[in-house]
């Protein structure tokens, strides 16, 4: 081979062209140096790791000499003896790139579970554990100085600690601040003096002084203590049973024996106020949203919204819709705060007063309580509520709860509501219990909270945290005894537990408690008790004084910190004085309650969530659990009068949104050739269409009586038949969407005249029941005031293969000669020539297998992807004549604006739950 050429260089000698040179050695595009490294290259090949060919004629006899000697091909590289020449270099290069990549990419917060993890974590070392504060400070630029305790500045300016440091202000800035603050001072002081005073004087400056003010304004306040007991003008027009409990409350809210200020806010026969506020600051913000007493924890952590006068906790800022589904069904537990369910209590100071709160009950459930099982097995009831002037439909669903005390004679009922429909029950209950004597009725509002716990490791973290102040309580015991069921659905529904526990917080973290010396049959026989036998409950959770004692001693967080650092690492020894907090546990379907008296909430909450695999939830995680779980959740609730008025609300919301957008930007859903028409879509596309719905279904049924389902003109060649009060009298098919149109019209022409009071009185829906009514469908005219109430059925739906179901999608009915290809088509079993499935617009005539507008039997109310199931599910509303007392069956299902249709399959959803 031939020898290499002198390497390129910038020799000193070489006087001449020197610049030139320089530039085109140090050019690795030069020619030279490309030859000089392509020939170094070739050199390369005389590693020990190539073989080296022996003599021949040609390539093929050196071919046969190598393999006859059983040596290598030449020019190819031996791996094992490279790999075993360049471990060390391979080594050390792999462990670079990996190195590389995570020191690169990632920082120290980022390595954080994503439940810890907070926005401010990368500027503020606070937001990051203990042991990680040091890298992340070295991250942020900060490092410390030789023999000092100080920190260089680095690029975050922030300090140690991780608070950033603050701007330097100048000499004369400070000093003009100063300055235009004492005037402002001065200002204020004259303007406030010039004013008049509490007895209707004017004064000014130069006509009294600051000291003779003080004396006037303390005359004053002396007269206003002294006319102080008008409130107790007020109270004498109450009833002498009423003004005791009035008189007891009032004490026991001015007798706070604790520094928190915590103290029990009931009141008698009237609706509750916030009252007094723990932080002045927060006051106004309450005026007219009051806010749960969790509210800064969540208001950091969740998005909030404002509704039923309470700043509720809407949904997490993390996405969690998938770990809310395996939490609540694999492992874990989700809480939610519930404190905006309002709670009041029924007082009953003798027999014949329990009597007449037994049948006013009654009559408000429609005969569904049975008062003597709930009260001598100590259960709970619930079910839906109905309106004491309007029992058609159900107002919304409320838990009760029946406690008799022997010893004072008296029985306590509570009752919890949700807050849509809190005010107008409570105010029905008061004015027909306000001259019955020996009944008082506690408004608990602010006084009662509750939490809200579901999924298998429920049950485990309320053990963890709760701890009895009496051992050998035996609701205690045998509430341990159900240590570590996982099954939700074992646990008997309505099951009641009354004890009381210490303050949480005198552990240092939540403690799993060791299994009881119960076998499994021992255990099965506590669960067939708890609703079989008899037990007595205790009534401390709905007595004020009780809930009152509970604040007595609440120890704040600085009072806890010195007898915790009397027992470092150990939890707080518990002593005869401390507060004793009396709890009540209900147990509904896969969900447990825990009701406590409202200022111990956030201690609870605070344990709970430090549970392992406790995560929280909001509004949207429990409409999302209910309708995995086929309940129908609130936006379900179209039958009541809040949950109608809500759909009328979103849908117009829905329509002023699309309005705002540009025409290039949205849909044209008159334009649609959908349902066999081309005038779009025929219902509202915005939102729930119930009014539409109701035609659409009354005027069907009427074509199908008179035999003119069929026919698509009239006998006056196609005109609109009215009567004589100009109402449209549909005849024939084509009447269908011009009268649809027409009722909705008329509907907003009433919202133009703010007469919504006539829409409600007027629902154009009903809740089916047993009791069927006879409708004159041969007499139908289009008037919202005329027109009967359709009456509707709650169905889950289910896609049979692959699809989508949105919110306001068509429900239509599917002809069962029909049944059979929309079935094989869903499920794939037809195919084309490749092997894919198709639809049934493929295969077949469109017109002869898509439903009509005549077919839309229902709406779908809510909707969402079920990780259950692994399909698309949904909760709707058809007509009762529509399923003809089916359990189950199939319909098929339109989105808005969509030509597809999705065949699903439906099932009656059990109402009673």
């Amino acid at each position: 081979m031939q020898s290499l050429p002198n390497k390129p260089s910038t020799a000193a000698g070489r006087k001449k062209n020197t610049n030139t040179s320089t530039a085109s050695n140090n050019n690795p595009t030069c020619k030279r140096t490309k030859l000089y490294n392509s020939r170094q290259i070739r050199t390369q090949i005389q590693d020990e790791s190539f073989t080296n060919p022996p003599k021949g004629a040609n390539t093929a006899q050196q071919v046969r000499k190598m393999l006859s000697n059983g040596s290598m091909i030449p020019n190819k590289l031996n791996i094992p003896d490279y790999l075993s020449a360049r471990e060390f270099e391979i080594r050390a290069l792999d462990s670079a790139i990996i190195k590389s990549k995570n020191s690169g990419a990632s920082r120290v917060f980022q390595a954080l579970p994503r439940t810890l993890r907070r926005r401010t974590a990368s500027h503020n070392v606070r937001r990051i554990p203990k042991r990680m504060r040091r890298k992340a400070l070295r991250e942020m630029g900060l490092q410390l100085k030789a023999g000092s305790t100080t920190t260089a500045l680095g690029t975050k300016g922030v300090t140690v600690t991780g608070k950033p440091i603050k701007p330097k202000i100048g000499r004369g800035k400070t000093r003009w601040s100063l300055i235009r603050k004492m005037k402002l001072l001065k200002y204020a002081a004259k303007w406030k003096i010039k004013g008049i005073l509490p007895n209707s004087q004017w004064i000014s400056i130069s006509q009294i002084n600051l000291r003779k003010k003080l004396k006037l304004l303390k005359k004053d306040l002396k007269v206003l203590d002294k006319q102080s007991p008008s409130q107790e003008d007020d109270n004498s027009n109450l009833k002498e049973w009423v003004k005791s409990d009035v008189i007891k409350i009032k004490k026991l809210a001015s007798n706070i024996h604790n520094q928190l200020g915590s103290y029990d806010n009931t009141s008698v026969n009237k609706l509750s106020k916030i009252g007094k506020v723990t932080s002045v600051q927060y006051a106004t913000r309450q005026k007219n949203f009051k806010w749960l007493p969790t509210h800064i924890w969540h208001a950091k952590r969740a998005k909030m919204m404002k509704r039923w006068e309470w700043t509720i906790p809407l949904e997490p800022t993390q996405r969690c819709y998938r770990s809310t589904s395996r939490a609540s069904r694999l492992k874990g537990a989700v809480a939610s705060d519930t404190s905006y369910f309002g709670s009041l209590v029924i007082n009953a100071y003798s027999k014949e007063s329990m009597k007449k709160v037994l049948s006013y009950i009654l009559v408000i459930t429609k005969n569904k309580v049975n008062y003597k099982s709930c009260l001598s097995k100590g259960i709970a009831w619930d079910g839906y509520v109905y309106d004491i002037n309007d029992s058609s439909d159900p107002i919304g669903r409320m838990t009760l709860a029946f406690i008799e005390n022997t010893l004072q004679n008296t029985c306590r009922v509570m009752a919890r509501l949700h807050p849509s429909i809190f005010s107008t029950v409570y105010s029905q209950l008061v004015g027909n219990f306000e001259s019955v004597e020996g009944v008082t009725i506690h408004d608990c509002k602010y006084s009662i909270g509750s939490i809200d716990l579901t999924g298998p490791k429920s049950l485990t973290a309320l053990q963890s945290i709760l701890q009895c102040r009496q051992e050998n309580d035996s609701q205690f015991v045998n509430f341990m005894k159900l240590h570590k069921l996982n099954d939700l659905t074992s646990v008997p529904e309505n099951t009641i537990f009354t004890f009381n526990v210490c303050d949480p917080r005198f552990k240092t973290k939540p403690v799993i408690p060791s299994k009881p010396k119960i076998d499994y049959d021992d255990q099965l026989e506590v669960l067939i008790a708890l609703n079989s036998k008899t037990k007595s409950l205790s009534d401390d959770i709905l007595n004020p004084k009780s809930r009152a004692q509970t604040y007595d001693n609440q120890m704040s967080l600085k009072e806890l910190g010195k007898r915790r650092n009397l027992h470092p690492g150990e939890a707080i020894p518990v002593k005869e004085n401390d507060a004793s907090i009396c709890i009540m546990l209900i147990k509904s379907y896969e969900q447990w309650t825990i009701l406590l008296p409202w200022f111990w909430v956030v201690p609870f909450w605070h344990s709970l969530v430090h549970v392992p695999h406790v995560q929280f939830g909001g509004f949207k995680q429990s409409e999302q659990l209910r309708l995995e779980r086929k309940l129908l959740g609130w936006s379900d609730m179209i039958f009541t009068t809040n949950g109608y008025v809500q759909c009328e609300l979103e849908r117009e919301e829905a329509e002023r949104k699309w309005e705002k957008r540009p025409k290039s930007k949205r849909i044209t859903y008159s334009k649609l050739k959908v349902d066999g028409l081309d005038c779009g879509e025929t219902l509202s596309p915005f939102g729930l269409d119930w009014r539409g719905l109701q035609v659409l279904r009354l005027v069907t049924k009427k074509l199908s009586l008179e035999g003119k389902l069929e026919e698509m003109r009239n006998e006056q060649n196609n005109r609109i038949v009215t009567d004589d009060k100009l109402n449209i009298v549909p005849q024939t098919l084509s009447d269908l969407s011009i009268a649809v149109k027409a009722i909705q019209s008329a509907e907003k022409q009433l919202k133009k005249q703010n007469l919504h009071s006539v829409l409600l009185q007027y629902k154009p829906i009903t809740l089916a029941t047993d009791v069927t009514s006879d409708i004159d469908l041969h007499k139908l005219t289009v008037n919202i005031k005329q027109l009967p109430a359709l009456a509707v059925t709650p169905i889950y739906l289910t896609c049979v293969g692959k699809g989508n179901i949105a919110s306001n999608a068509r429900i239509y009915e599917v002809g069962k000669e029909y049944e059979s290809v929309w079935k094989e088509t869903a499920l794939g079993q037809v195919t084309n020539i490749r092997g894919k499935s198709v639809r049934v617009g493929s295969i077949l005539e469109a017109e002869k297998f898509h439903p009509k507008l005549h077919n839309i039997v229902g709406l779908v109310s809510s909707a969402t992807f079920s990780l259950v199931e692994g399909k698309s599910i949904g909760i709707g509303f058809v007509d009762s004549e529509a399923i003809s007392g089916d359990v189950e069956g199939c319909f098929l299902v339109r989105n808005v604006a969509s030509t597809s249709y999705v065949l699903v399959h439906w099932n009656c959803i059990n109402m009673a739950r």
